[in-house]
């Protein structure tokens, strides 16, 4: 084939491929290709322009070197330097026979890649909205230089390659505004499923006061969060409140347990993923921190990540970009970080577990949440909002809590915190008749430490026959409440582990904290 005909058949090429694919990631680098190839070059690249960064990047490269398109991949050059500047401010298409006795020529480049540019051609990517960048072919092999006709063939992929790329980026941003809505909606819908039942905050102490000042001066700034304190304390609660109260307040909440996640998926989850990227991912998925994208995300239990994540989320910190799995460039986000613990993060570090400079990162301004045994004044409050959403869940008019069960729920240690005070409660609910207060007897054994029943009253035998199927059937499952709920805090809240020792399956106990309320 001449040389004529293989350029004409270039154009042809181009032409059709770009009505067919909208996946510049794979068309354009062989699109360079061919083009390198044609006119016979030793590079080709494409630059396009960050409008937001005000710099010009290399994410397309073909060339014979590897270790050149490498260096050039990370390469990040100001838009008004160079021979692309030039290109780029003036709209024209550019020859250079002798870049280095040229004034526009930034040998930069050269140094940092070790390459030597003997001579170039470049071309405007424009566009009816402006110029997206420039596409850039590199010294002729052969020792001559490019002419005329290869400037004119270069200026005709560029303005193809600018259509496809316009073209694209609408296609993206449709496809990006689909995912985002799917992907909030997800979230929206998981939100609303696994919402903390407390509703507002209850607190009167000097303890809990101290928190409520912490989360006022956290909500005002955007200063990094994390929020230490025992399993069942309410730290969602309490990150909840931070974004509730800051400028965020108006986009998503997005809270993630990162000891819930699977390893393997957890990169996958806050980050998404690309399309073929690993077996089983057959879409392009956005992950969690684009889906709270202008709002906040809660890395619950961050203690829990492993130190492959915890590498890979300190740099989405100091970047204020993501890498999803499959993906060849990062993609900025814009999101709050909020942590959560119950580790000593402080020992973690020091024995190794955890990054040093990750733990620094998250605990700018650190909030301790203290636990319930510490806040008994509090307790009677939290037991009465738990006592009226229990009942209405129940179904059951349960006027309160009589003074004696009361002494017995403020003198507990409550290991398990507000979620164990919940259970406590929830299992009392249905222990109890429709109608009658919460006495001592409706309690689990372990606040007393004995099991009597008589501050209930005896129901009439008439009645007593009449309920005795529907009491039997609320006490087992009150007992049986009692007792994964107990099987759980032994094994500190390890649902797989929690699962083994009951001798079922995983999925059956997530069914059942969910039926429970202890989910």
């Amino acid at each position: 084939m001449t040389n004529e005909a293989a350029r004409l058949r270039l154009l042809y090429d181009v032409g059709c491929a770009f009505a067919a694919q909208r996946d510049l990631d794979e068309l354009i680098p062989l699109v360079i290709e061919k083009c390198r190839a044609v006119l016979q070059a030793e590079g080709a690249a494409v630059l396009l322009l960050d409008q937001s960064r005000q710099e010009l990047r290399f994410p397309y490269v073909a060339d014979q070197d590897a270790d050149v398109a490498e260096r050039l991949a990370e390469l990040r050059i100001p838009p008004d330097r160079g021979i692309a500047g030039a290109v780029l401010a003036s709209g024209n298409a550019l020859r250079i026979d002798e870049p280095t006795g040229d004034p526009r020529f930034n040998p930069d480049v050269d140094r940092t890649t070790g390459f030597t540019t003997r001579n170039l051609i470049a071309a405007p990517l424009q566009t009816r909205t402006g110029s997206l960048g420039v596409i850039e072919v590199i010294n002729r092999r052969g020792g001559s230089a490019f002419t005329d006709d290869d400037v004119d063939l270069l200026g005709a992929l560029a303005a193809s390659i600018a259509v496809a790329l316009e073209n694209a980026t609408l296609w993206a941003r449709l496809n990006a505004s689909a995912e985002q809505l799917r992907a909030e909606v997800g979230v929206l819908r998981r939100d609303l499923a696994h919402r903390d039942r407390f509703g507002d905050m209850i607190g009167t102490g000097p303890a809990m006061s101290e928190v409520f000042r912490l989360m006022e001066s956290a909500a005002a700034s955007p200063i990094t969060v994390l929020i230490e304190g025992e399993t069942g304390t309410g730290k969602e609660l309490v990150a909840r409140g931070i974004h509730t109260g800051s400028p965020r307040a108006s986009a998503p909440f997005v809270a993630v347990n990162c000891a819930a996640v699977p390893e393997a998926l957890l990169e996958s989850e806050l980050f998404g993923h690309r399309r073929g990227s690993f077996t089983g991912a057959t879409q392009d998925q956005r992950g969690l921190f684009e889906a709270a994208s202008g709002g906040t995300v809660l890395l619950d239990e961050v203690g829990e990540m492993a130190p492959a994540m915890q590498a890979k989320l300190l740099r989405v910190l100091q970047e204020g970009e993501i890498m999803p799995i499959g993906e060849r460039r990062p993609r900025p986000v814009d999101v709050r970080v909020v942590s959560a613990t119950n580790r000593d993060l402080v020992a973690e570090a020091r024995a190794g577990r955890f990054r040093d400079d990750l733990y620094f990162r998250l605990s700018a301004f650190p909030i301790h949440v203290p636990p319930l045994r510490e806040r008994r004044l509090d307790i009677p409050a939290l037991a009465d909002r738990f006592l009226a959403e229990a009942a209405d869940r129940h179904r059951k008019h349960i006027p309160g809590i009589a003074p004696a069960a009361l002494d017995l729920l403020v003198g507990f240690g409550w290991p398990g915190n507000l979620r164990e005070l919940r259970n406590e409660i929830e299992r009392a609910v249905a222990l109890a008749r429709d109608g009658e207060t919460i006495a001592p007897g409706h309690l689990s054994t372990k606040l007393s430490g004995v099991g009597t029943t008589d501050d209930v009253e005896e129901p009439a035998p008439a009645e007593a026959a009449r309920r005795t199927s529907s009491d039997l059937r609320d006490a087992r499952t009150a007992f049986e409440m009692d007792f994964v709920a107990k099987v759980l805090r032994e094994h500190k809240g390890n649902r797989s582990h929690a699962a083994r020792a009951l001798g079922i399956s995983r999925v059956a106990l997530q069914k059942k904290l969910k039926d429970y309320g202890l989910s």
